[in-house]
């Protein structure tokens, strides 16, 4: 019997998502292309990876996980051009199959636009239109469009274009999938985070019109109110669903964070974690490869996208006042070449460049190694939507202090300025990383640093919270059991309207 089809909306992401490359073992890139699958790019980030993730971890559906065709010959990133390609344009959906014993799912690039360049998030609304109306008629060519019972939307755009499909479905069919929504952030907090900043001046004109917060706010309230389920990554996020100017039912909402990958993010043994601290081979910025024996070391690490944002100055000012203290303490830490947040951690962390390692953009199986060399994770960000690195940080056994943060919210770590606490029963510490806090971030960092036990604990509390509440799957489940809750509910609601027009006609 053929399952349902649930069908996952990410148009503006998934650039590099046309060619993936095999991996060492050791989990490096290398050059030989084996096949097409997502992995995440420019304008692609976190949420990118969480569409990624959920569309191969149903067990319920099938899943067809939609984006916008871009093809990397012809993007400004990778240096391309139209005449590469010549009159080889093959204007029509592109579909990439995986395939396991339990979920199959398909990524479906939807060409729109005319064109197969990169199109930011801020510029693709004008071209949803023509997008699902190429993807109805595809549904429609394969006869699909009545096994379509759940349509997602995620992010602005993604949201409408699932309800633009919806509304084609129901049109043609009678019958409207049940419409599920993620913003992932939301764009009324990002207009307050940045109107100081651009009333200061640190914003110019030009590209306050461009975010165009208006239009994109006027966009997430019509698909709020137009979505079945809304699922807030959350509590804060909860908060302003329900607050102006969103002022949404909070029957439709349910607060369920991102997941982890408890395949790829796992703990060694303590003897597999010693060999790996041994002879650590990374490459730098440079892509060379250099190997350090860190063994015996205590090691800090923070990775994430190299922007203000993530904290990695306030972190490195930290770790400055650590190392002073500890020669044994090591820092690595997420950096790009030429970069102003990179060369501005440079300039802090002078004079103990033998002990601060910077990494360039990781892979998941890279990321990993990371964790499991690692002493303490820190997620130092300013103020993060949610934050997935802490969750996977944990799935390998490593202790995590985070900053400001939608994982905190719902996680709710020791603050590490209650000293009452019996922080041995959390499963972090939140210590905010803003420089008038930064004696929190100090502090933690000093806590678990000269503490062993303690930090062995928090490491083995965060594990067993990750495994048993945050694996890809479980977060699938839960998103899928509300569907079906939403689907009965229509079907006790359609069975009482037939039964009172019956009593009518009595």
């Amino acid at each position: 019997m053929t399952r349902k089809l649930k069908v996952m909306f990410s148009t503006h992401g998934l650039v590099e998502g046309d060619f993936a490359f095999d991996t060492d073992d050791k989990g490096y890139t290398i050059t030989r292309v084996v096949s097409k699958k997502v992995i995440t790019g420019q304008d692609t980030g976190g949420q990118v990876y969480y569409v990624k993730a959920l569309a191969t971890s149903s067990n319920s559906y099938d899943v067809d996980l939609v984006t916008r065709r871009v093809d990397p010959r012809i993007c400004p990133q990778f240096g391309g051009t139209y005449r590469e390609l010549g009159n080889n344009i093959n204007y029509t959906i592109e579909t990439q199959w995986h395939e396991s014993s339990k979920i199959r799912s398909r990524v479906l690039r939807v060409p729109a636009g005319g064109n197969f360049m990169f199109i930011p998030k801020e510029e693709i609304v004008p071209l949803l239109p023509e997008l699902v109306d190429n993807l109805f008629d595809f549904y429609k060519r394969e006869k699909r469009l009545e096994n379509i019972e759940v349509v997602e939307g995620h992010y602005r755009d993604g949201m409408l274009a699932a309800d633009m499909l919806c509304t084609k479905i129901s049109d043609e069919t009678g019958h409207r999938p049940v419409m599920l929504v993620t913003s992932h952030s939301l764009g009324h907090k990002k207009y307050e985070r940045n109107l100081p900043l651009y009333e200061n001046g640190m914003i110019n004109e030009t590209e306050w019109k461009w975010h165009n917060f208006e239009d994109r706010i006027a966009h997430e309230k019509y698909t709020f109110d137009k979505a079945d389920i809304i699922i807030a990554t959350s509590p804060d996020e909860q908060t302003r669903l329900l607050a102006a100017p969103y002022l949404q039912d909070i029957n439709k909402i349910t607060v369920i964070p991102p997941g982890y990958n408890d395949k790829v993010f796992s703990p060694l043994s303590l003897q597999e974690k010693n060999k790996l601290k041994h002879q650590f081979e990374y490459k730098d910025l440079d892509g060379a490869v250099r190997h350090i024996d860190l063994t015996g070391k205590k090691i800090v690490s923070s990775l994430g996208r190299v922007v203000r944002d993530k904290g990695f100055s306030e972190l490195s000012r930290s770790m400055v006042e650590i190392m002073k203290e500890d020669p044994s303490v090591y820092y690595m830490l997420s950096g790009e070449k030429d970069n102003p947040v990179t060369e501005e951690c440079r300039d802090i962390l002078k004079g103990f460049e033998e002990r601060v390692i910077f990494l360039p953009s990781l892979n998941q199986a890279e990321m990993a190694r990371v964790y499991r060399v690692s002493t303490i994770f820190i997620m130092s960000s300013l103020n993060e939507a949610f934050g997935m690195v802490p969750i996977e940080a944990m799935g390998c056994k490593t202790a995590v202090i985070v900053g400001r943060s939608g994982f905190n919210d719902f996680a709710h770590c020791a603050d590490i300025r209650d000293d009452s606490l019996d922080f041995s029963k959390t499963i972090g510490i939140y210590a905010p990383s803003q420089e008038s806090d930064r004696w929190r971030q100090v502090k933690a960092l000093k806590l678990l640093l000269n503490d062993q036990d303690l930090c062995t604990q928090i490491s083995e509390n965060g594990y067993n919270y990750a495994k048993n509440n945050l694996t890809w799957e479980m977060i699938s489940t839960q998103k899928d059991q509300l569907v079906q809750k939403k689907l009965t509910s229509r079907l006790q609601s359609f069975n009482f309207k037939n039964l009172a027009n019956n009593d009518l006609q009595y």
